[in-house]
């Protein structure tokens, strides 16, 4: 029993003393500082300032009114009234509205043909052309939705004012019009907005990638002074792998669980995106994805020899991470290999468990599976450490015993 207390308090002396030389490590490297505070700190703030309007309002058109008719002027100012469009110019000819288009002073093009008001009093089908930048599918999008809106209120009035002209009740006439009403709800984005989408998966992706960065920095430095720094502390301390692995896990955690706190009470909530989840339940959620990073940052640092290779390598992986986290495209739409390989980095389950939990404030049955996903990778990165480690103490045995005999 002795003995069993006396190896219990000496792992947690030993594992206590490798958590405070990761500290030292931490803050006392100004890049990787950069990295756990500046990265996690300002990038959100810069993403959540730029997106906080969350919608893109009053994008630029040009008019081309060919009918100058009042069915017509009542279309421009009609398209005018939407947020979506700011009717900017209204130029004379196509082709003086294309120059404004090429210089740059619209994004979208509205021709009204010079038939378009006949065609309206005799039944006939009305047109009306939009070109608008679809290389900006924000732009393109926008410049649509308002230009469409329009034409469909002006329409329903047409349809309306015809049927009273023909004696039908206003009230009976407005629905013959409008037979079916289209009511659209967004769910879990009631604005449409584009932070609302965006801010939740880069959150997860600055963590995950700031992670990987640092740990993989302080692996190439301490190559850089010598493989044996490490070997030099197993032996010092008479530990183990597991007790390394564990030490440096939690000096991580140390500065990774208030930047996280940081992240969901200030940024998620003081920026007002959508926060339905209770903060101590998306802490619990976010615990395995925190440790499967660490853990994955931790095997990467393995592959590098110098500090400079890896940042380089690490900073190439986080476009590709960028598109294979769903957040750019569809994770369902991925060729299968490549989503398959999308299933190994933490931040893709954390991702979809996340906006489960805090967007739709479903409850936490809803995101087990990503959770268990999340725990999954853990226990596979700790083992996959453990082996490298172990195998890199039985290849410096003998070194590692003549530290303790000069000790």
């Amino acid at each position: 029993m002795i003995r069993l207390f006396k190896y219990v308090k000496g792992a947690f002396r030993e594992t206590g003393t490798l958590w405070l030389f990761e500290l030292k490590r931490i803050f006392g490297d100004g890049g990787v500082m950069l990295l756990f505070f500046g990265a996690t700190i300002i990038y959100p703030l810069l993403y959540s300032i730029s997106y906080n309007p969350e919608l893109l309002r009053e994008t630029r058109i040009a008019v081309v009114d060919l009918d100058n008719s009042k069915t017509s002027r009542e279309l421009v100012r009609k398209i005018d009234a939407t947020e979506q469009v700011l009717v900017y110019l209204t130029p004379t000819s196509l082709a003086e509205a294309t120059d404004e288009f090429n210089r740059g002073e619209v994004n979208g093009i509205v021709v009204i043909p010079e038939d378009f008001s006949k065609n309206t009093l005799t039944g006939a089908q009305a047109y009306v052309a939009l070109y608008a930048d679809a290389s900006y599918m924000l732009i393109y999008k926008q410049a649509l939705q308002g230009v469409v809106s329009a034409s469909m209120a002006l329409g329903t009035e047409l349809k309306i004012n015809r049927y009273v002209m023909q004696g039908v009740n206003p009230e009976m006439a407005k629905n013959y019009a409008t037979p079916v009403e289209f009511i659209s709800e967004p769910l879990y984005n009631p604005v449409s907005g584009y932070g609302t989408y965006a801010m939740p998966p880069l959150i997860l992706l600055i963590i995950q990638q700031s992670l990987l960065m640092g740990i993989g920095m302080l692996a190439g430095s301490a190559r850089e002074r010598g493989a044996e720094s490490y070997l030099g502390i197993l032996a010092k301390l008479k530990g183990s792998a597991v007790r390394l692995i564990i030490g440096k896990v939690l000096a991580y955690l140390t500065v990774y669980i208030p930047v996280v706190i940081y992240l969901l009470l200030l940024v998620i909530r003081g920026f007002n995106f959508p926060h339905y989840g209770n903060v101590l339940v998306i802490l619990g959620f976010l615990l395995p994805f925190l440790l499967a990073s660490m853990l994955l940052g931790m095997l990467l640092s393995t592959m590098f020899k110098s500090r400079e290779q890896s940042l380089i390598t690490l900073l190439f992986t986080s476009v590709p991470l960028l598109f294979l986290s769903g957040f750019s495209w569809p994770e369902e739409a991925l060729p299968k290999g490549l989503n398959f390989l999308a299933q190994v980095f933490p931040v893709v389950p954390a991702i979809k468990g996340f906006i489960k939990i805090n967007s739709m404030g479903t409850a936490f049955d809803a995101a087990i599976s990503n959770w268990l996903h999340l725990w999954i990778l853990v226990v596979i990165f700790f083992f996959a450490n453990w082996i490298i480690l172990h195998r890199t103490y039985l290849r410096h045995k003998d070194d590692i015993e003549q530290i303790r005999i000069d000790l």
